[in-house]
């Protein structure tokens, strides 16, 4: 896999924290870049997506190279919830038990109102690998548990491995910019 430091983070805002998640996981131009591939990376993902997270604006975060591993995990069994979802097609067991394993440790977080405003406080020991795994699996459940499943999809273009919600009518890909590519590599099929 051919990786780089660059901060490529896209957000949608629109996409479902999941979605998002599987989003770390991404081509910009010909180069496949993982969000999780460093702890530097890691730690500007979670500080991007803070507030989708309930985390409080500011305070630390810690994360080490063994939390990498957890969240590539993490990442590979909702991409297989999301491919089986997409695909009509069955998930593997250990994806599913991770997922709800996982999803299920929310109920461990309380809501708190701070003069920041709302964010969720962990038990003591709760890592920040554990508050985003937990969030990311909890809206897996949510999403997947919905008629919102009903829209995911695939981006069918060139280089691209993102999942997209098709909310307008006739939305064939995750961005503009991937549907132009699309259409450059149409028309340049035709050409030769």
């Amino acid at each position: 896999m051919d990786t780089h430091a660059r901060t490529t983070i896209e957000i949608r805002p629109s996409e479902p924290l999941a979605v998002e998640f599987t989003s770390s996981w991404h081509y910009e131009g010909n180069t496949l870049i993982d969000e999780f591939s460093t702890v530097e990376s890691i730690a500007n993902w979670i500080v991007v997506y803070r507030d989708r997270l309930g985390m409080p604006p500011s305070g630390p975060l810690s994360v080490d190279h063994s939390d990498a591993e957890r969240l590539v995990e993490a990442r590979e069994a909702v991409r297989e919830l999301l491919d089986s979802v997409v695909d009509a097609s069955r998930p593997g067991a250990a994806a599913l038990r991770l997922i709800n394993k996982e999803a299920h440790r929310i109920h461990a977080a309380t809501l708190v109102w701070t003069p920041n405003g709302p964010h969720l406080r962990w038990p003591p020991g709760a890592s920040t690998t554990d508050q985003l795994v937990s969030q990311v699996c909890a809206s897996t459940v949510r999403v997947l548990g919905s008629p919102r499943r009903n829209l995911l999809r695939r981006c069918p273009a060139p280089r691209c491995v993102l999942f997209f919600s098709a909310l307008r009518t006739g939305q064939m890909w995750c961005s503009q910019s991937c549907g132009n590519r699309a259409r450059v590599a149409r028309h340049s099929a035709r050409s030769q």
